[in-house]
């Protein structure tokens, strides 16, 4: 009696745990099913750059290159850059950014105090597609 109940624990475990690996291969094919792509923002680069240096509180100038990866640049798109305090309680701030040779555009953007930032580029491109970036600007120095 002993022996049938050993089996049945080994069996009922064996059952668990194929169970288990079945909702885990599930859950990683589901996973993968609704990511976009890495191909889909790995085509287009953004090289940036602030000044004046160092980054202080006030207005500063947000220059950045769009290229495709071909290293063309990318004309006629829209950005909208939002700076975000890195810790809660403070408002962003946003500012639209202005082409100003293909490829290449510039926005004024306030960083209403010193601490450390988070800058977001909202890009859409001309043919629809939505691409986000992050840059961390860190130590903006107060007035």
């Amino acid at each position: 009696m002993m022996k049938d109940f050993s089996r049945s624990r080994q069996k009922a475990a064996s059952l668990s745990f194929g169970l288990i690996l079945i909702v885990a291969m599930a859950q990683m094919l589901l996973g993968v099913g609704c990511r976009k792509p890495a191909s889909a923002q790995g085509d287009v680069s953004i090289e940036e750059s602030i000044a004046p240096q160092p980054v202080r509180a006030g207005t500063e100038t947000i220059s950045f290159q769009l290229t495709n990866a071909a290293h063309q640049p990318i004309s006629g798109a829209h950005v909208q850059i939002e700076g975000d305090m890195n810790h809660p309680g403070m408002a962003p701030v946003f500012s639209d950014a202005t082409e100003t040779s293909p490829g290449s555009y510039k926005a004024s953007l306030n960083f209403s105090m010193g601490g450390d930032w988070v800058v977001l580029f909202h890009i859409t491109l001309s043919d629809g597609r939505k691409i986000e970036r992050q840059i961390d600007v860190k130590g903006v120095a107060s007035n």
